[in-house]
């Protein structure tokens, strides 16, 4: 018998976390993200949806798309 997840389509922006996040986007405010197996990613959170996290380590370099799953703490810098 197989079992399919429902997934919601947008962020529950009630949860604490989701809002935490979105302060530390919309202040621009340095984090680092740490990534088993990548290591600790600095740089500017610029968006979050249900699956990923853009990071903007350089202005010279494109966003990094970090999945959610993936990160094991952000933490901010500033």
């Amino acid at each position: 018998m197989q079992s399919f997840e429902k997934r919601t389509t947008a962020l529950d922006t009630s949860q604490p976390s989701i809002r935490h996040l979105q302060d530390l986007i919309r202040h621009k405010t340095p984090v680092a993200v740490q990534v088993p197996g990548v290591g600790e990613l600095e740089g500017i959170l610029h968006w979050q949806d249900i699956d990923y996290l853009a990071l903007k380590q350089d202005e010279n370099r494109p966003l990094t798309l970090i999945n959610r799953a993936a990160a094991a703490t952000i933490r901010a810098l500033g």
